[in-house]
């Protein structure tokens, strides 16, 4: 077992007031999981209340005690006999609890609003603190206009403010869904997170310091952190382009590189304003089956005129503790190519490139086949991660970063992976916007979507729609079959239409379903049954949380008093299994912008499950779940097996 398989998490036990007494739910680690983990005996519990033992449980995480009260003092003790941390039910009175934050001053474009929010361990005490992502006037990459500087802050679940002061990224990082994808994850295996993305000159770390001082490489060090890099509409198109790695203890930056997938040229990219160059993704991947990689990927359109136009890229950055290094790298343009190397920044004074090279012959076939997304697992089961982005997967081969396979179908803005009971593998859902010839392929491309499957790219099941599908859902929500799936396309004066009939999994292949009240959103697991419910709700407001009834989906809980991010997209800040047993938990933004609301599952269950972020496919999901269009974590294992069966 090497440092980086599961993160050394504490019980997390919390307690909350309902009306059948004090419910209390806590972690189960995977070495006490003999389904889904490595124990080979069901772990057996000792549930205290106020210094005394009031229940033992054998294979249980969560336990609704009738006689007490919100004053009642609780911890639970684990098969070791260590006790957790003591615990009084929640202040709220219910399922939730706020997190204060400090609301930085307005910015000259407009007031801060929080964004995405990501969670790590970044102090090294056994519980998950979350990073907060403030934007002012966030800006689409085809939109004109200026932002406010985009800022990263730490806190722990008990409100205290982690870092001296935030992340600033400065004036030469645009805020957006688009550009800063940040990572937070134990990259050198001490057991602390650090915090990983992309920066540029004029960006300050927690303490105040340039990033760029930071640096080991000396023209880093000597660049000009005074510099306004922004064009007249708002762009950011030229400039030194860094990566730096935080830690997460105090937010301080410990190295700063060149940014490995160098910008060149604009032009290079297909268009002339940004639209291509400055779209960004990353996720967390172990490429060869030990160590974590910031898998950091960059561009997935066409050239606006020239379908044959375009570049796509992806590097795998290491963190040893001291020192970042980009050990793999993919492109498909030759930088070599590039011949007006005194005029763009991403060349050292005599031509040299700052960034590390990765184009290899016939890579440039792969250009517009990106995603809005990424996600990675093993999923061809030889020991090492692959990450893929709808109509591609890569993988590490003969020491470099390449492609697996990829299905020409074109970029698309969503997509879903799911362990598959009967095969034994993987599953991916992916939605198209592509129509007409691909220019490769000479196929043609009718939008839609596929399920594919995950360790060929082989299309299992494909449907065609005259319209931008721009959403999809794949999951087991209890409806029938081994799971379900459909998706929401843009056609007709209305613009929106639900595809006709959504699908299911059965064994003799795949047969219409009919799933009324379904949404194409987030998937989360909050009740206590092993199948999945549905999140959604209206742009800016509260989002529903709705389940199966064995008619149609209904809704069971509402996160009220909080909104929505992300403009139409309507996403939590973060859905993570933060904390209690396996359920996950909801993390929304006040409606007055100054908390951050934590929801979590009052719903009794009978089955003990590991904590899902000891699964590595759902770890890395969380890291990768604020990235470009938000979408859920996947998790690594089939749940129904919990339950014996396969259909309900």
């Amino acid at each position: 077992m090497n440092l980086w398989d599961t993160e050394k998490l504490n019980r997390g036990l919390v307690a909350m007031k309902t009306d059948s007494g004090i419910f209390l739910s806590w972690r189960l680690w995977a070495s006490e999981d003999p389904l889904f983990g490595t124990a080979e005996d069901v772990p057996v519990f000792t549930l205290l209340r106020d210094g005394r033992a009031i229940a033992t449980l054998s294979g249980k995480t969560c336990f609704t005690d009738a006689e007490g009260t919100a004053g009642s003092v609780y911890e639970v003790a684990g098969p070791d006999g260590a006790k957790s941390a003591p615990v009084r039910a929640l202040e709220s009175g219910a399922n939730w609890f706020d997190i204060p934050l400090e609301r930085p001053e307005e910015s000259p474009y407009g007031p801060y609003t929080i964004g995405d929010v990501s969670c790590g361990d970044l102090d090294g005490d056994g519980d998950y603190e979350l990073v907060v992502k403030w934007d002012s006037a966030p800006r689409d990459n085809a939109e004109d206009g200026f932002s406010g500087n985009v800022l990263l802050d730490a806190y722990k679940m008990d409100g205290t403010r982690l870092w001296e002061k935030p992340v600033d990224l400065g004036v030469n990082i645009r805020a957006g869904a688009h550009y800063t994808q940040f990572l937070v994850y134990d990259l050198d295996g001490d057991g602390k997170s650090e915090l990983i993305c992309k920066t540029a000159p004029g960006s300050r770390d927690a303490a105040g310091h340039f990033v760029s001082q930071a640096s080991r490489e000396r023209y880093i060090r000597r660049t000009d952190d005074t510099a306004d890099l922004r064009s007249p509409s708002g762009h950011v198109t030229a400039g030194d382009e860094f990566l730096t790695v935080f830690r997460g203890a105090n937010g301080r930056a410990a190295d700063t590189i060149w940014y490995p997938n160098q910008r060149i040229d604009v032009k290079v990219w297909g268009d002339d304003q940004g639209n291509r160059s400055e779209r960004y993704t990353a996720v967390i991947a172990r490429l060869d089956g030990r160590r974590p990689y910031a898998v950091f990927l960059r561009g997935y359109y066409r050239g606006r005129k020239d379908p044959h136009a375009g570049r796509q890229c992806a590097c795998a950055v290491s963190f040893d503790g001291a020192c970042l290094r980009c050990r793999y790298s993919f492109d498909t343009y030759d930088e070599r190519r590039y011949a007006d190397r005194r005029h763009s920044d991403s060349y050292l004074p005599g031509g040299r490139y700052k960034g590390v090279r990765g184009y290899a012959p016939g890579h440039w076939r792969y250009v517009g086949e990106g995603n809005h997304n990424a996600v990675a697992a093993d999923v061809d089961g030889d020991g090492r991660d692959e990450v893929l982005t709808g109509a591609l997967c890569y993988h590490v081969r003969w020491g470099r970063l390449g492609v697996k396979w990829c299905t020409f179908l074109g970029h698309g803005d969503a997509m879903h992976l799911r362990a598959e009971h009967s095969r034994k593998g993987f599953v991916l859902l992916t939605v198209h916007e592509e129509h007409g010839t691909d220019p490769v392929t000479g196929r043609m491309r009718d939008g839609g979507l596929s399920l594919l499957d995950a360790a060929t790219g082989f299309v299992r099941f494909h449907r065609g729609v005259p319209g931008d599908t721009g959403r999809g859902m794949l999951a087991d929500v209890g409806a029938g079959g081994e799971y379900q799936f459909w998706g929401t396309a843009e056609v007709g004066e209305e613009k929106k239409w639900l595809l006709v009939t959504p699908s299911r999994k059965t064994e003799a292949g795949f047969e219409p379903a009919d799933i009324p009240g379904r949404s194409a959103n987030f998937r989360l697991f909050w009740d206590g049954d092993v199948y999945e419910e549905l999140l959604d709700g209206p742009a800016g407001g509260p989002l529903s949380v709705t389940s199966w009834n064995g008619e149609r989906m209904e809704e069971i809980f509402r996160t009220e008093g909080c909104v929505s991010i992300n403009g139409t997209k309507a996403n939590p800040c973060l859905q993570a299994d933060l904390f209690g047993d396996w359920r996950e938990e909801l993390v929304m933004a006040r409606e007055d912008q100054q908390a951050l609301r934590v929801y979590t599952t009052d719903i009794p269950t009978d089955y003990a499950v590991k904590t899902l972020m000891h699964d590595p496919v759902y770890r890395a999901s969380v890291a990768a779940e604020q990235t470009a269009y938000n979408q859920p974590p996947s998790i690594g294992f089939d749940l129904k097996a919990a339950a014996g069966r396969t259909d309900r």
